[in-house]
């Protein structure tokens, strides 16, 4: 119990912390990116030792604490309350099987001893890992629905219903680009997986049409530009939460966060190696490993993780937001099948693996490089094509002047 306790206060803790500094890494990135300057002034209080900018989270937060609790009230009240709290307690339990790092060993100070080392997961050893978090990903979405509902507010009930639309629609994709690696790793353990892409190599490679599918996805779930159709400011103000100020509201954007924080870690440890790196972090399938090495892994793991949030913050600052058909569109008629053609491409080619060479690819006696080649080259193979037949039947240019194939009298009796 000491030892769950413990791993839950370093990980909230270290949650909330890194979530307020990465909106200030955000905010400078954005001022880079755009040529502005960001928030480098606020420093140490009552003086002039600005520690350019760092003081800035520890501002906003204290803003959003000060800040009168005001509720409408044309309001749901137990709903609107309860929304925030649904979404931020989905964010935050998803990290009960996300591991942080791979293991510490043993070790004693004065009379306190502990004898075996301890896993670096809040709830070690879930068999079902892969599927837990999709089952809090998928309750997140009741925090945003019931937002938008309880705000009574055409503006937040809008973007409620894009949001669970949106959320909806992606999660099939991303569902599919899980399940090649569910059938390389055959664990949903994330251990596991990690493990196995240290024996077989990095997904990203091994199933690039998967991890492209499971990315663009990721980013959607995110609700991260080009995907913030729930809440685009210049349609619907705020959208979801457009009637909600102060903790609420802080409560809401730490959410959101924590949805980008999660998505990296996922994206890292199913198809980036997790905390594996070659030669430098030891053999993957040891039950014991120095202090060297663990603290090795755990900052291959961190430097992982800040490198591809770093990459969703650049995306924000670059690309325009799609329309929402376009939005709509490109889950259903692009993501989808692709998904499809990444799952039925690896079912076959592990299939192939099992009849010919005897036995599955995660056996632990080891895996047959040149099949493992060969499963590449079909991967990528499968990858060109796709890219190929997407480039062809959807142009790379879309007609976005206003629609005038409907005309008023249509569109008010559709209203």
């Amino acid at each position: 119990m000491l030892e769950a306790l413990v791993k839950i206060g370093l990980l909230v803790g270290g949650l909330m912390t890194a979530a307020a500094y990465f909106v200030l890494l955000e905010r400078r990135m954005a001022a880079w990116t755009q040529d502005r300057i960001g928030p480098n002034r606020v420093g140490i209080p009552l003086t002039n030792i600005k520690l350019w900018g760092l003081g800035q989270p520890l501002a906003d937060g204290l803003k959003f604490i000060l800040k009168e609790e005001y509720t409408p009230a044309h309001v749901d009240r137990r709903l609107y309350v309860l929304a925030p709290l649904v979404i931020l307690a989905a964010a935050l339990a998803t990290y009960a099987v996300i591991p942080f790092g791979s293991l510490i060993p043993s070790f004693s100070i004065g009379q306190f001893k502990v004898e075996k080392p301890i896993q670096l997961t809040v709830a070690p050893g879930v068999d079902v890992g892969m599927v837990y978090v999709f089952a809090l990903s998928s309750i997140a979405v009741y925090g945003v629905i019931l937002g938008g509902w309880a705000s009574n507010s055409k503006y937040s009930f809008l973007g409620g219903l894009r949001s669970s639309a949106q959320l909806i629609a992606y999660e099939l994709p991303m569902g599919l680009g899980i399940l090649g690696v569910v059938l390389a790793a055959g664990s949903l353990n994330l251990n596991t997986i990690i493990t196995a892409q240290a024996q077989q190599g990095w997904y990203a490679f091994v199933q690039p049409l998967g991890f492209v599918v499971f990315v663009v996805a990721a980013f959607a779930e995110a609700a991260r530009l080009p995907f913030d159709l729930p809440e685009c400011e210049q349609e619907l103000i705020g959208g979801y939460h457009t009637e909600y100020s102060g903790m609420k509201l802080i409560i809401y954007l730490i959410a959101e966060f924590l949805h980008m924080i999660t998505a990296s870690f996922l994206i890292v440890i199913l198809f980036l190696g997790g905390w594996h790196l070659p030669v430098l972090t030891g053999d993957p399938t040891a039950t014991s490993i120095g202090w060297v090495t663990a603290i090795l892994r755990i900052l291959v793991l961190q430097g992982k993780i800040v490198a591809v949030i770093l990459f969703f913050m650049w995306v924000r600052w670059s690309w325009p937001r799609f329309r929402f058909d376009q939005l709509m569109n490109l889950a259903w008629k692009i993501m989808l099948p692709l998904g499809l053609v990444n799952l039925v491409t690896l079912a076959v080619l592990y299939e192939a693996y099992h009849v010919y060479v005897g036995r599955d690819v995660t056996d632990p006696v080891g895996v047959n490089s040149g099949w493992l080649l060969l499963i590449v080259a079909c991967s990528w193979i499968a990858f060109i094509a796709a890219w190929i037949v997407v480039a062809l039947f959807n142009p790379l240019v879309t007609d976005n002047r206003p629609r005038r194939d409907l005309s008023l009298t249509t569109v008010d009796s559709q209203i």
